[in-house]
C-alpha cells in the first residue's frame, strides 16, 4: 500500500474525551492506523487544550491550556499535531493563529510557559484531524484496499460537526490543498465510501450539535440534535457516523429524551468513523468497541458478520 506522508512527525493529541467516554474512539483510531500501516506517537503529560468555556472566562488560560500542548509536541520533534476532536483541534488551531498573529501576545504566552517549566511554543505545527490524517496519507483507495468486510447496502450519515472545518481561518479548510472543504467538507464521505457504504444526501452535515449547551441550557442542545437526527432519519440512514467525542456522547446520552419531546423515534445508532473502518477491515465488534456503544449499532451491523 502506497503511503504519502505530508505531515513528518506526527503527535497525537487524545484531549479529554478520548481517555475517558470516547475510549472506543482512541481505541478503534489505534487499530485502523495499525492496518494502514500510519503511525503517531501520543503527547504524554497533556492537559485538558482549554475548549469550549475556558476561554469565555479566563482568555489567557484559553490560550495557555492548549499552548502547553502545542510546546509539548515540538519537546518530541513532531511537524504535525492530530486530533481527533474537531474541539480540540479548534482549540490548539486557535491558540496557532492568535500566537502567529500577534507577537506581543505570543511573548506574554511563551514567558508564562517558561515559568511552568516548559519551552516556549516556537509555531512550527501544522494542526489536523484524524479524518485528514487518513485521507491524506492512504486515502479511500488505501482503505479499500484494506477492507476485508465490505458494508455493501449500508446507509450511513457523516457528521463532521460545526467545528471540524471552521472557522477556515484558524484550521485553515479552503486554503491549502490538504485540508477539507470549508462549507462542504467530504473526506469522511469518500473515507466511508470505500468501505463499501452508501454515504445518503445529508445537508445537516456541518451544523452544531448543541454539544457545549448540554449543562447550560438542555432544551437549546436537544433541539438542536433532533434535527440533525430528523435530516439523517429522513434520508434513509442506518447510522449516524460521526468524528466528534463530544456530538458522539452527546447524541448517544439524550437519543432516548430526543425522541419523547419531539413525538417522532428518531433513534438511530451513533458509530466513531474510525468504528466502522476498523469493522471493515475484519475486526470483531469486541475490538472495534462497538459493544461500548450506548445505542448499539450491532442491531444494524450484525448482518455482516
Amino acid at each position: 500500500m502506497r503511503i504519502n506522508n505530508p505531515y513528518g512527525k506526527v503527535a497525537f493529541y487524545p484531549g479529554c474525551s478520548l481517555d475517558g467516554m470516547g475510549k472506543p474512539y482512541d481505541v478503534s483510531l489505534a487499530l485502523v492506523a495499525k492496518d494502514l500501516g500510519l503511525e503517531y506517537e501520543k503527547i504524554e503529560d497533556y492537559n485538558c487544550c482549554g475548549a469550549l468555556e475556558v476561554k469565555n472566562v479566563n482568555t489567557m488560560a484559553g490560550l495557555l491550556l492548549p499552548a502547553r500542548n502545542l510546546s509539548l509536541a515540538r519537546q518530541m520533534g513532531a511537524d504535525t499535531v492530530m486530533s481527533a476532536c474537531p474541539g480540540c483541534h479548534y482549540s490548539l488551531s486557535r491558540t496557532h493563529y492568535y500566537m502567529t498573529k500577534y507577537p506581543k501576545l505570543r511573548e506574554k504566552v511563551n514567558a508564562y510557559l517558561e515559568k511552568m517549566g516548559e519551552k516556549g511554543y516556537d509555531m512550527k505545527l501544522l494542526m489536523i484531524h484524524a479524518v485528514e490524517f487518513i485521507y491524506n496519507t492512504v486515502g479511500p483507495e488505501g482503505v479499500k484496499a484494506r477492507v476485508k468486510r465490505s458494508l455493501n447496502g449500508l446507509k450511513v450519515a457523516p457528521y463532521y460537526g460545526c467545528l471540524y472545518a471552521r472557522p477556515k481561518q484558524y484550521i485553515l479548510t479552503g486554503y491549502m490543498k490538504i485540508k477539507d472543504d470549508p462549507e462542504r467538507p467530504f473526506f469522511m464521505d469518500k473515507l466511508l465510501e470505500a468501505t463499501g457504504a452508501e454515504v445518503v444526501p445529508f445537508e445537516a452535515k456541518t451544523m452544531c450539535c448543541g454539544g457545549p449547551h448540554v449543562y447550560s441550557d438542555i432544551n437549546v442542545a436537544l433541539n438542536l440534535e433532533a434535527r440533525i437526527l430528523k435530516e439523517a432519519r429522513r434520508n434513509g440512514a442506518e447510522l449516524l457516523i460521526v468524528d466528534c467525542p463530544l456530538g458522539g456522547v452527546a447524541f448517544e446520552t439524550n437519543m432516548n429524551k430526543i425522541a419523547e419531546i419531539y413525538g417522532e423515534d428518531l433513534r438511530i445508532p451513533v458509530v466513531y468513523f474510525s468504528q466502522l473502518l476498523a469493522f471493515a477491515f475484519g475486526h470483531s465488534p469486541e475490538e472495534a468497541l462497538l459493544n461500548a456503544n450506548l445505542t448499539n449499532p450491532m442491531t444494524v451491523l450484525k448482518r455482516y458478520l
